[in-house]
């Protein structure tokens, strides 16, 4: 017989286990608190240049593009913000990005991912099944490597910015920049693109190359840095990070040569004019930031037909999973494309890289696909519905939106303030949307 003690003791022990289901609603929530802490202190006279406060649509939608790090912004961040302003806007550009990928590894433990033998023990430390230790060291790991992949990234800039700005403003823009690039926020303190200071960073192949680095390793998220940190002890590489490093560099190759021919068949594009080297490293930066990084050193507007869409269905594929970029996901195009050749081969398993996909991979990589389509599908219809302007340019914006990535063809401002709130929700669900899914649908399946 069991008795009230036994009974006592269980519920104690499920209390003390974190239950998946709070996962996404803590999540949500956090990024919620967040995003209104950022609203009221940008909306206040302090944060801005003259002194006034601005509207607090304004300030929620800067504040929502900082805190997912997207980049949209609806006015110049240098002319408009106070250093205040600026410095809320970067944390909150750090806590949304670091904030973000940390929770996203611990809720896909809560899911059974394996990855390495390193995060099976931080699994089971998630579980509850010992001691509390391992999400601390977790925590720990991905601040340490965050600030120390910023650090440098800010010193290589710098060295090379100190050269054409007064050494505190190099600084500054180095440590601000390196922080936007590598979270993938977008965000700059540039006057515009004739800014002396942005085409002295744009015809710098260092500082080209290096914010190019800094945004692609953010996109590629913690469990590939960590395999690749622990890769010359261990020789092994996870099947997430087999499969994300080869996808990478077909996405930046094929992009950069599409976006290559169109601004070099027809004249008059943004790159025509730029010698063939510059264009080659313009055009793969573009490519590699337009996977949800929108660190722009050319007008997207500029961009020939078939450039934008190349940015757009790029945009929309995204970053790596637990990582700083958006989108959909690069793995979850993969099992998709993945499971569609098996089909059309007759295979009756999906596989890759010699691994059996389980068919719950499968299920969840279409409902995100699926889930992402309709939404900027929506919000695209009810923007054109409900106010003016061409299809393209703003699916180009939702598309943004939902990909946190923050290129734009330079209508954010048009939008009225319903827009500009539906673009916010967009944000908001592109950044945290497709996760808090899959956390569903794992729990969905996990039932007996």
């Amino acid at each position: 017989m069991i008795s009230y003690k036994q009974v006592r003791q269980h519920h104690l022990e499920r209390l003390k286990k974190p239950s998946p289901a709070r996962g996404p609603q803590i999540l949500v929530l956090g990024f919620a608190l967040i995003i209104l802490i950022g609203s009221i202190l940008l909306s206040l006279p302090i944060a801005t240049e003259s002194g006034e406060s601005i509207a607090w649509i304004d300030a929620l939608f800067t504040a929502t593009s900082a805190a997912t790090v997207t980049g949209l912004v609806v006015f110049n961040t240098q002319t408009t913000f106070s250093l205040f302003g600026e410095i809320v806007i970067l944390l909150l550009m750090q806590v949304g990005g670091v904030g973000f990928i940390t929770l996203a590894v611990v809720l896909y433990r809560l899911i059974g991912r394996r990855v390495s033998l390193y995060e099976r023990n931080l699994l089971s430390q998630a579980l509850g099944v010992g001691a509390t230790e391992g999400a601390v060291r977790l925590t720990l790991t991905v601040l340490f490597i965050t600030l120390a992949i910023e650090f440098v990234g800010a010193l290589i800039l710098f060295s090379q910015w100190v050269q054409v700005l007064p050494w505190s403003q190099a600084l500054y823009y180095s440590i601000f920049h390196a922080i936007s690039s590598f979270c993938n926020a977008g965000f700059d303190l540039f006057l515009g693109f004739e800014d002396p200071a942005l085409r002295a960073v744009r015809d710098n192949p260092i500082s080209v190359v290096n914010m190019g680095l800094l945004i692609t390793i953010g996109g590629l998220g913690i469990t590939a840095v960590y395999d690749l940190i622990v890769w010359p002890r261990e020789r092994n590489l996870s099947l997430h990070t087999r499969l994300i490093l080869p996808l990478t560099f077909y996405l930046l190759a094929i992009g950069t040569i599409l976006v290559l021919l169109d601004e070099t068949l027809v004249a008059g594009h943004a790159l025509s004019d730029f010698p063939l080297g510059q264009r080659w490293l313009l055009a793969a930066f573009s490519v590699v930031s337009s996977r949800t990084a929108g660190v722009t050193l050319i007008p997207m507007s500029d961009l020939g037909p078939a450039s934008q869409l190349v940015m757009f269905v790029w945009m929309f594929i995204g970053g790596a999973p637990a990582s700083m970029g958006g989108g959909v996901g690069i793995t979850t195009v993969a099992v998709v494309l993945i499971t569609l050749a098996s089909n059309v081969r007759g295979y009756s398993d999906v596989r890759v890289l010699e691994r059996a996909l389980p068919i719950e991979t499968v299920f969840k990589a279409v409902a995100i696909i699926t889930v992402s389509t309709a939404l900027v599908i929506t919000i695209t219809l009810i923007l054109m519905l409900f106010g003016t302007g061409e299809l393209f340019p703003i699916a180009f914006e939702v598309m943004s939106a939902f990909s946190n990535t923050g290129y734009s063809l330079g209508i954010t401002g048009h939008f009225d303030a319903w827009g500009r709130i539906l673009l916010c929700f967009t944000m908001f669900w592109g950044r945290l949307g497709p996760l808090t899914l899959v956390v569903a649908l794992a729990r969905a399946t996990a039932k007996p």
